[in-house]
């Protein structure tokens, strides 16, 4: 009985290390990294400081820190208005009061924040790094992060968690609430920012193109979280990566069964790639975006099986054929 009772544990052991290679193999070290310091600046606290009695004096002392939203006339009157007529916006009051109770200590949001570009600087050393501005957006929540080359500006009112009442009296869909929490909110700003400098052009747009597609950039996510568990880097539920796990091989077999894989019909595309809450085609707890998931599963297979192939010449590679041929991807149950 002993014995089973180990070599139950040994083949958990097992299937647990095998399950978790790709992140142990994406771990670095970042301390004393470059950047040693991320410019990380919180706009929306110092607005919300101002007197509004002697606004435009208030916001040339904080402009040369904010230039990416005060780059105006602040002697211009009908600019001054325009400022005083949101910071006095009492719906825009309370979001900032609620950014300052759920990010009322950011030293722990602007460390992962710090780390996540020294990974990135670290795999993509000739990048631009830009500076990180918080604000209050009024819930902008189809953008709640915007990079250029030189800022990235992030909306905290968009991450004030799935308990935050007035999300839903926005009718925001309980799907996107559910990723509107602190957790998500560098995972999101590493989004924007492989959108703006790393993401690859091409032409073509079959299943699988669009599979490898989104997977590269999942793939880019968890290299620069790499301790963030898959459902924030995805945004799923714990409930709905548990379905797709258990259902790998039945998707894979659907995918290939249904010669789905090099199809361009725009109804497939959208059964496999669009946003929701579930998949209906498959199942009330299967969720949406399958063609991602899968499509993240096989780069992880194949940078496993190509070490040698740096992050940065991952993320050029265009043929998806290859990637998919080379990375021997075939679930099984």
């Amino acid at each position: 009985m002993m014995q089973r009772i180990l070599m139950l544990a040994v083949i958990v052991l097992i299937g647990t290390s095998c399950g978790n290679n790709h992140k142990q193999a994406l771990q670095l070290d970042v301390k004393g990294m470059e950047p040693e310091t991320v410019v990380i600046r919180d706009y929306g606290e110092a607005l919300f400081r101002c007197d509004t009695n002697e606004l435009s004096a208030g916001l040339k002392k904080i402009q040369p820190d904010f230039l990416p939203f005060l780059d105006a006339d602040l002697d211009d009157s009908a600019n001054i208005a325009r400022i005083r007529a949101f910071v006095t916006d009492t719906q825009l009051i309370r979001l900032n009061q609620a950014c300052r109770q759920v990010f009322a200590d950011p030293a722990a949001l602007n460390r992962q924040i710090t780390e996540a570009y020294r990974r990135y600087h670290h795999y993509f050393p000739e990048k631009m790094i830009p500076a990180v501005y918080y604000y209050v957006s009024g819930v902008q929540f189809e953008s709640p992060v915007m990079c250029s080359e030189n800022a990235a500006v992030v909306a905290l009112d968009c991450y004030l968690g799935t308990d935050f009442v007035y999300y839903q009296q926005l009718g925001i869909p309980r799907y996107m609430i559910a990723r509107m929490t602190p957790d998500h909110l560098v995972n999101d700003l590493m989004a924007s920012l492989y959108d703006l400098d790393v993401a690859s052009t091409s032409n073509n747009r079959t299943v699988l193109d669009e599979m490898i597609r989104t997977g590269k950039k999942l793939y880019f996510l968890e290299a620069m979280q790499p301790e963030l568990a898959d459902e924030f880097i995805i945004g799923y539920s714990a409930e709905q990566l548990g379905w797709v796990t258990d259902n790998e091989a039945e998707l894979w077999a659907f995918m290939v069964g249904e010669s789905a894989l090099y199809s361009s019909d725009f109804l497939l595309f959208k059964k496999l790639f669009n946003d929701g809450p579930f998949s209906q085609d498959f199942s009330p707890e299967a969720p949406a975006r399958l063609g991602e998931w899968v499509g993240w599963q096989i780069v992880r297979k194949y940078a496993a099986r190509h070490p040698q192939t740096s992050l940065a010449e991952l993320m050029a590679l265009t043929d998806s054929q290859e990637m998919l041929s080379q990375s021997r991807y075939k679930p099984r149950n």
